[in-house]
């Protein structure tokens, strides 16, 4: 949904339904990134001024380099036997930067089979998740983006130091921090009013980039000294193993970020990061790209999602060279 008239249609729709509710879960995807935290803690305090019963319930740990924004230490991560009851009680579910039930994991049968009014908020491709009050717009840089022009359409609304910040990393990190093509006149626009609502850069900066513990800067290295060149330089692929995590006491959580450092090498057009995740006999796949170079495409053959210039997949593998092998075969048709 792009046509502007049916989106303004849907955000006053979405006002009512906010104010009619009373009992709100906000729900996002697993391995939740900025823009899915951001997002979430920037309705959650938006609902916090306006005295509305508000959760936020997600399948996974909420990122390190996340939990000093207001109210992240207030979101449950889900566990049926403590906070289940919070789902089947609300009236309204707010999906936030997901369009499938599947992405949310463990929690996707309980919030599919839940009675409360759904609303999706998204700016990825494809719905697969029955609402009739949606935000559903690919060409928004980020779902942060989305929350805040829903904000904008309230007559009443105040935009808080706490709100500003959140929505300020959504976008950030969804934006590769305004470099990705998404990032137009309107957008710097909307981040000003952020600024002037009491986000800062430099601070916000600092706390999602530059908090990087000693071991993951172990782990960092390994990635670069196995770095590989491909199809005459324009692939750059790095690996992580289960033993890399193993020697340095990280897991593939502490990998944000690494695939960026892919793109800085002079002629390299995609980036690959390969994590094997040992324990489920999975592989994290994240992939970045320059130009046209269309990551999602592969990450859409297999199984994943995600943007133009950049996606992710969880890939099922018997080893590391079998994952490798699946995602070059991919690759070979993008480059």
């Amino acid at each position: 949904m792009n046509n502007n008239s049916n989106i303004i249609n849907n955000i006053n729709e979405i006002i009512k339904i906010f104010d009619n509710s009373k009992k709100i879960i906000i729900s996002t995807h697993f391995n939740p990134d900025g823009d899915a935290i951001g997002s979430a803690l920037a309705l959650w305090n938006y609902f916090k001024i306006n005295n509305k019963d508000a959760l936020i319930i997600i399948a996974d740990d909420v990122p390190k380099n996340m939990q000093f924004l207001e109210g992240a230490n207030k979101i449950l991560k889900f566990n049926p036997k403590t906070n289940l009851h919070h789902i089947k009680q609300a009236d309204l579910i707010i999906l936030e930067d997901m369009n499938d039930y599947s992405r949310s994991v463990m929690l996707a049968d309980e919030l599919q089979e839940a009675n409360a009014q759904k609303i999706v908020i998204d700016h990825h491709i494809g719905m697969n998740i029955n609402s009739n009050n949606s935000l559903i717009d690919s060409n928004s840089s980020s779902t942060g983006e989305l929350i805040w022009r829903i904000f904008s359409q309230i007559s009443d609304f105040k935009l808080t130091k706490a709100i500003a910040e959140a929505l300020y990393v959504a976008i950030a990190t969804d934006t590769g921090n305004f470099r990705f093509p998404k990032t137009t006149a309107v957008l710097h626009r909307i981040i000003a009013e952020l600024i002037e609502g009491g986000a800062n850069p430099n601070y916000l900066y600092e706390n999602v980039y530059n908090q990087n513990s000693f071991t993951q800067m172990r782990l960092l290295g390994r990635a670069l000294s196995n770095l590989k060149l491909l199809y005459q330089g324009k692939v750059c692929l790095m690996a992580l193993s289960e033993k890399d995590f193993r020697e340095t006491q990280t897991n593939y959580r502490d990998t944000e970020f690494f695939v960026e450092k892919t793109l800085s090498i002079e002629k390299v057009k995609i980036g690959i990061l390969i994590s094997e995740v040992y324990q489920r006999g999975e592989f994290k796949i994240s992939l970045r790209s320059k130009d046209d170079y269309n990551v999602q495409k592969v990450a859409f053959a297999l199984g994943g999602g995600g943007h133009i210039n950049a996606a992710g997949i969880t890939l099922k593998s018997q080893s590391m060279d079998n994952a490798i092998d699946t995602v070059l075969r991919n690759i070979q048709q993008i480059v």
